[in-house]
């Protein structure tokens, strides 16, 4: 019997209202291409256009003529522009006003980390990150009126600067394993901590740190402070990139911390350390993208200025080929990052910010984009990692050489497929959340499954015929990736998150399809400009996607189920899709080499 047979056993079949799924996680596996729609950097309010202009202004004219003493390890230069980001706003915008911040947007958030990054200085931009996201929020989501009064004020400004110690020794990835414990001293004033933390970014900077420990085996948050006897910290490691940033060993060693300063109860320390982490990846595919697009700069004006064999390098097909597709990557993670952040704030949108129970709502929309969040991380530093390595290709001897930026940052962008959860936790993140989606019916995966069993590419309202090629091939994807997920639960269940052979190429199919239905929407919302700029770069997208999915669906159907494949070329019969990939390079180059710079924001 096969899956779709089993599946019109137990489900019933019914029109599923895709305005409902608007702001909800997830979405992009069952939504059509007609049937919703995405927000993107074209979608900017006037206030939001606003910081973006701030935070350039910033970037150009303090960051950038600093940023090279930045990266040698300057404190005090590093310290004096942190609080020059704290009285613009900057370090402030996900805090409540009532505490010195702004309380805007996840979206402003983003754009501010986003335009930030043209400053040139990723250890900056990494000593924010780390400040903003996940030691300020667990203290702005967890923490009570005292913890909120005492901390936020101070961390917003910039007069203090915050670190999150989670990783251990023995715990990196299995966080959860981590030795540090935690008791009630003797006179029931203070909780009594014993351990270390290691890789600590800001270590040897923060005044404040969040952390974890066991406390009669239950995993709970606390907050420290330079007040708090018996925390000290270690020597600066030396490290591959980043270098102007703070990494530090952090020691408690009996250290007191006030009663008052358990962060949330006893026992929920794993819900505050990895609820957090879920805006650390979608901010961290921000920074990734806008250093990407930093590539395609540099790449193409040292081309342009270099020649050998009595012409400029750009002129050479090669080198064209590697920027046409450094400016695709970048494009697509752009597009992923903002359709995340801007979902995130439509499943906001009305939400009372004075109810009690506020930001308790805020994390479960955000963990409720989790497929999201993990995809924006992996597809951000991936791309980096592609436009860095072709843009020291291009620069030849001279992307070897310290002298120019390319070389920093293509030891800089290591730690971005590490840190916020390796990629590989968080492709097994994607597909595991979207394996629990399908089984709990949070969103009607399963139905659409058995909506779609005879036709893989339903037809759409779409009428323009320039990219009606992609659309079959966009349900076509949609249809074959929620097939290939639902054969696997037939066939494992819940045993399925085991399966890491098999979940790999599952979460690259669905994390291809997020960037192509995404990509796909945001070009149909696009103005007629936008969309002669979009149209080849689009193409070749979900050509280059339809390729990775078609491979990846034929890994796991080869694996588990080979009749499934005959399922696959029997629904490709109506597909007839052809494209010409070369052709679309050239394109997208020519357009790169007229606007002499990345051209899509």
């Amino acid at each position: 019997m096969s899956g779709s047979d089993t599946i019109k056993k137990i489900n019933t079949t019914f029109e599923i209202d895709y305005k409902k799924l608007k702001g909800r996680g997830g979405a992009f596996l069952i939504v059509p291409i007609g049937k919703g729609e995405v927000f993107t950097r074209e979608n900017f309010s006037e206030d939001q256009k606003m910081f973006e202009s701030a935070a350039l202004e910033f970037a150009q004219k303090t960051i950038y003529p600093i940023s090279q003493d930045i990266e040698k390890y300057n404190k005090d230069l590093t310290m004096d522009t942190f609080r020059q980001m704290g009285e613009l706003g900057f370090l402030g915008i996900d805090t409540p006003e009532e505490y010195g911040g702004l309380g805007l947007d996840k979206t402003t958030a983003c754009i501010v980390c986003d335009i930030l990054s043209y400053g040139g200085s990723v250890s900056l931009m990494v000593t924010m990150a780390a400040h903003t996201g996940i030691a300020t929020l667990p203290i702005t989501w967890y923490g009570n009126e005292f913890q909120k009064s005492k901390y936020l004020p101070k961390l917003s400004s910039g007069e203090w600067m915050g670190c999150y110690a989670l990783t251990e020794p023995s715990a990196g990835s299995d966080a959860l394993s981590g030795q540090m414990k935690a008791h009630l001293s003797d006179d029931g004033k203070h909780y009594i901590l014993n351990g270390q933390k290691i890789y600590i970014t800001n270590g040897s900077w923060s005044e404040v740190c969040v952390t974890f420990a066991n406390v009669d085996g239950k995993y709970t948050g606390f907050i420290v402070d330079k007040d708090c006897e018996g925390w000290s910290v270690g020597e600066e490691e030396k490290k591959m990139g980043i270098k102007g940033s703070s990494t530090t060993t952090l020691y408690f060693e009996n250290c007191k911390v006030p009663i008052e300063n358990m962060l949330g109860k006893v026992g929920q320390g794993a819900a505050i350390a990895f609820n957090v982490l879920y805006t650390g990846r979608y901010k961290l595919g921000v920074s990734a993208a806008a250093g990407a697009k930093i590539c395609v700069n540099k790449a193409y004006e040292f081309a342009n200025e270099r020649e050998q064999f009595s012409r400029k390098i750009v002129e050479f097909s090669m080198l064209q080929k590697k920027m046409s597709e450094m400016v695709v990557k970048s494009w697509e993670a752009d597009s992923l990052n903002y359709m995340t952040c801007g979902s995130i704030d439509e499943s906001l949108k009305g939400v009372d910010k004075k109810l009690d129970n506020y930001f308790e709502i805020v994390q479960k929309a955000i963990e409720d984009h989790a497929i999201e969040a993990s995809a924006c991380k992996v597809v951000g530093s991936e791309a980096l990692a592609f436009c860095v390595d072709e843009a020291v290709q291009i620069h030849g001897g001279a992307g070897f050489i310290e002298e120019y930026p390319i070389c920093a940052m293509y030891r800089d962008e290591r730690i971005n497929r590490i840190f916020e959860g390796t990629n590989e936790i968080n492709r097994l993140l994607a597909s595991g959340t979207s394996l629990k989606k399908a089984l709990l019916e949070d969103i009607p995966i399963r139905s659409t499954v058995v909506s779609r069993d005879k036709n893989w590419i339903p037809a759409t309202d779409i009428s323009d015929d320039s990219i009606s090629q992609e659309v079959n091939v966009v349900e076509f994807c949609r249809s074959l990736t929620i097939n290939t997920l639902n054969n696997l639960i037939n066939k494992y269940g819940q045993d399925l998150k085991n399966e890491q052979w098999l979940l790999e190429p599952l979460s690259d199919m669905i994390i291809s399809l997020s960037i192509i239905d995404t990509c796909t929407k945001r070009y149909l919302q696009g103005d007629d400009k936008k969309k002669m700029d979009m149209l080849p770069v689009l193409k070749l997208s979900v050509a280059n996607h339809y390729i990775s999915i078609m491979s990846n669906a034929d890994d796991i159907a080869s694996n588990t189920d080979k009749e499934y494949k005959k399922t696959i070329v029997s629904n490709m019969k109506d597909l007839n899709y052809e494209v010409d990939r070369i052709s679309l390079k050239k394109e997208i180059f020519k357009d790169l080499n007229k606007y002499k710079k990345y051209y899509l924001d």
